[in-house]
């Protein structure tokens, strides 16, 4: 048996037939039901002439829209390719024809954009929208209506491109991640088994599923058979509603995303009795937004998950019982997993030292898509070089210091900005922070502070430089201090440093 994306949903339909499988903001499937309108939607797109192999577009938000789709394709054989919603039409244009897409799959919110790519683009042969909203001879629900199941799916192998997940581009063009149906099983199996689930839990889906993290989630959630709770948009008022609402069990959120929770103001006023594990993904969650999580989720074990989409988001995790309670910690590598650390000249490092982090597994990527030089750059004798810098201690946990790009060296010092930014989240005005080097014609190098702050807060560039001094080595202090209305970050909540460097310098 060849054990792929398609078969998870089957699994689901034929063990748990009744059980919620997809709960949104105005609806529920049960999975038998969700079964039902992947094979319904995938009969159609069938007739409609998507084939084995062929790469399909979608600009979904998180729901059933995206679910149904992403399943039906699988049953067709087809590559998933999720857009990420946030990009301009330009940029959707480029990653459009990147990745040589036949056909494209829209919401209904998202209809204006499409008429803006159709000008741009000439090579795409279907534009498909979804939504009862709208009624054009292209929408993909009131023409799927009243339509057979599809008789029989393509026999897809675990070897067979499932999906193409575009990176961040945190430091430049974004590239085609190629995830096979082994590769992104194997990642959600890694999660399952070492990231606190069970499949009685109610697991909410707030990461936008056009990243890695939600991607895989959803995936490990099928895997167990466990209820998924689908938001389309962040609200941090609406996620404890919802995790009061829905007895939610898990809740997976970047750091970002859980500094704008504990900014709530009635925090206490919600029932969280339900909730068993909170987690954290995307980017190093500081020690003070831990400390301030475990203070308000008392009865809910905390972990947290170092991935990236060349891994289809699995690498390390922290498990409760592990923590060390020592800043940059992300835990052991995953059971299915190999993680070490090498220096400049490519040995591996004992103990202690930082060098670069790589990894190794079945949920490692097939490589770049169209991009030879930058898969045998990042893909090298079998082992992932991540670009981030990192040390393990002597009981194999990992430790982070800070991605080898963003890496500053002033005055012959190297100074890494997760530091920094750790001291700067102890601040009590200080909502968001970001850190990066800026030229300096005496150092080299300055350290720069991007900060946002809190409602009603005060705060000048002295004072942050002053607070600092008092908590680092005088060469790591900021020596410029920006304040900013927000930091750009990606879906994943990783700060987008190349945009700050480029405006700071502007």
């Amino acid at each position: 048996m060849e054990l792929t994306l398609p078969h998870l949903l089957r699994r689901c339909s034929g063990k748990f037939p009744d059980k919620q499988g997809l709960v949104w903001e105005n609806g529920r499937w049960s999975f038998a039901q969700w079964e039902k309108r992947a094979a319904v939607r995938a009969a159609f797109l069938s007739g409609l002439g998507v084939t084995p192999g062929e790469h399909v577009a979608t600009l979904l938000p998180n729901g059933p829209q995206a679910l149904a789709t992403f399943h039906a394709l699988w049953k067709l054989g087809a590559v998933v390719v999720p857009l990420n919603t946030r990009l301009s039409g330009g940029e959707l244009a480029q990653l459009i024809e990147h990745c040589q897409a036949r056909s494209v799959i829209y919401g209904e919110a998202f209809a204006e954009l499409a008429q803006e790519l159709k000008r741009r683009i000439t090579g795409v042969e279907r534009w498909l929208c979804c939504g009862m909203g709208l009624r054009p001879d292209t929408n993909l629900d009131w023409l799927a209506v009243g339509h057979g199941r599809l008789d029989q799916e393509h026999p897809v192998r675990e070897d067979d491109l499932a999906c193409l997940l575009y990176t961040a581009g945190t430091t430049g063009r974004p590239k085609g991640v190629m995830l096979s149906h082994r590769n992104c099983l194997w990642a959600a199996v890694n999660l399952a088994q070492d990231s606190q689930f069970a499949p009685h839990y109610r697991v909410l889906l707030v990461f936008p599923l056009f990243h890695a993290a939600a991607f895989s989630l959803a995936n490990a959630c099928l895997y167990l058979g466990c209820t998924l709770v689908s938001m389309s948009n962040f609200s941090a008022q609406v996620v404890m509603e919802t995790m009061q609402e829905e007895r939610l069990s898990k809740v997976a959120l970047p750091p970002t995303a859980w500094n704008f929770i504990l900014q709530l103001p009635d925090l206490g006023k919600y029932d969280t009795s339900s909730l068993q594990s909170i987690s954290s993904g995307g980017s190093a969650m500081p020690q003070e937004t831990r400390d301030r999580l475990c203070e308000i989720f008392p009865g809910a074990r905390l972990g947290e998950t170092y991935g990236m989409t060349e891994t289809a988001a699995a690498i390390t995790t922290l498990r409760p019982d592990d923590d060390p309670g020592r800043p940059g910690c992300v835990g052991r590598a995953f059971t299915n997993m190999e993680v070490r650390v090498e220096g400049v000249d490519g040995d591996v490092l004992p103990p202690g030292q930082v060098g670069e982090v790589l990894a190794r597994g079945p949920n490692l990527m097939l490589g770049y898509y169209r991009d030879p030089e930058e898969t045998a750059a990042a893909l090298r004798h079998g082992w992932l070089h991540t670009g981030d810098l990192g040390y393990l201690d002597t009981e194999g946990q990992l430790y982070l210091v800070d991605r080898k790009k963003d890496l500053i060296i002033s005055g012959g010092e190297n100074i890494y900005p997760r530091e920094v930014e750790e001291v700067l989240f102890r601040h009590p005005a200080v909502a968001d922070a970001a850190v990066i080097g800026l030229p300096d014609p005496l150092w080299g190098e300055r350290v720069h502070a991007c900060l946002v702050l809190k409602p009603g807060t005060t705060l000048d560039q002295d004072q942050v430089i002053a607070f600092c001094q008092e908590r680092l080595a005088s060469y790591k202090k900021p020596r410029s201090v920006e304040f900013l209305a927000d930091i750009p970050r990606s879906a994943a909540g990783k700060a987008l440093k190349n945009l700050l460097r480029g405006r700071s310098q502007s």
